[in-house]
C-alpha cells in the first residue's frame, strides 16, 4: 500500500489507470544526468515510472548550477547520479532506481540497460550519441534522443533499425551548445517534450517523431516538425 495514495491523482484524466499500472511497471534508462537528464528523471519519478536506471560519469561542477536540477552549491563536486539519487528518493520513494557513475561505452550497453523498455539520450557528445543509438538498435530498444543549445532544441525518437540519430547528427564531436550555451529554460522545456514522446512509445502510442524532429525556437517560439528521408 502507498504511503500517498493521492500521488497520482492528477494523471487520473490524462492517463488511465491501466496505463498508469503500465507506467509502474516499466523501467525507462536516461544517459545522462545534466540539463536535460535530470528534468527527464524527475518528471518520470513523478509520472510514476517503477525503475528508472541513471547513467553518467560526471561530477556537479560550478557552472552546472545555472540549470541543473541536481546540481546545488552544497553538492558541488559530488557524482550526479548521487545527487540524482537523492533528490529523486525524496521525490518518489516507491521508484526503484540504479545508478551507474560511469561512461556510457558501446561494451557496456548489455550490462547498463539490462531490463530498460525505453532509453533517453540526454548526451552532449555526438560519438556517444551515435553509440547509444547502435546499441539501443542491437538490444531492440526504443530510443528518445533529444539535444539543448541556447534558445533552441530538438527531439525525436529512434526506432530498431532507424538510425535516426546517425543521419540527423552525423560526425562530429560536440553540438553547438559549445557556442551558444545553455540557460536554464530550454532543457526544462526540451526534457517535457522528450518524456512526452518516452511515455507515448511505453503506452504503444504512435509517435509522430519517428522519422522525424521537433526543432524548437524559443526566441522566436516556434517549434516546426521535420522530415528525414526514409
Amino acid at each position: 500500500m502507498s504511503r500517498f495514495p493521492d500521488r497520482y491523482r492528477r494523471n487520473a484524466q490524462t492517463i488511465s489507470p491501466e496505463n498508469q499500472t503500465k507506467i509502474q511497471a516499466s523501467t525507462v534508462a536516461v544517459i545522462g544526468c545534466g540539463g536535460l537528464g535530470g528534468y527527464i528523471a524527475e518528471e518520470l519519478a513523478r509520472l510514476g515510472i517503477g525503475r528508472l536506471i541513471l547513467i553518467d560519469g560526471d561530477r556537479i561542477e560550478e557552472s552546472n548550477l545555472n540549470r541543473q536540477l541536481f546540481a546545488t552549491e552544497k553538492v558541488v563536486g559530488t557524482p550526479k547520479v548521487e545527487s540524482a539519487g537523492k533528490r529523486l528518493r525524496e521525490v518518489n520513494s516507491e521508484v526503484k532506481l540504479e545508478l551507474f557513475q560511469d561512461w556510457f561505452k558501446e561494451e557496456k550497453a548489455q550490462t547498463l540497460l539490462t531490463g530498460a523498455d525505453v532509453v533517453c539520450d540526454a548526451l552532449d557528445s555526438i560519438p556517444a550519441r551515435l553509440e547509444l543509438e547502435r546499441s539501443c538498435h542491437a538490444l531492440n530498444l526504443p530510443l528518445v534522443f533529444a539535444g539543448i543549445a541556447g534558445w533552441y532544441g530538438l527531439v525525436g525518437v529512434s526506432f530498431p533499425g532507424d538510425q535516426s540519430v546517425a543521419r540527423l547528427f552525423g560526425q562530429g564531436e560536440r553540438g553547438v551548445e559549445t557556442v551558444l550555451g545553455n540557460p536554464p529554460f530550454t532543457p526544462a522545456v526540451v526534457a517535457s517534450l522528450a518524456v512526452a514522446e518516452a511515455v507515448k512509445t511505453l503506452l504503444g502510442k504512435e509517435s509522430v517523431l519517428r522519422h522525424a524532429w521537433l526543432q524548437v525556437d524559443l526566441l522566436a517560439m516556434e517549434f516546426e516538425k521535420f522530415y528525414l528521408q526514409i
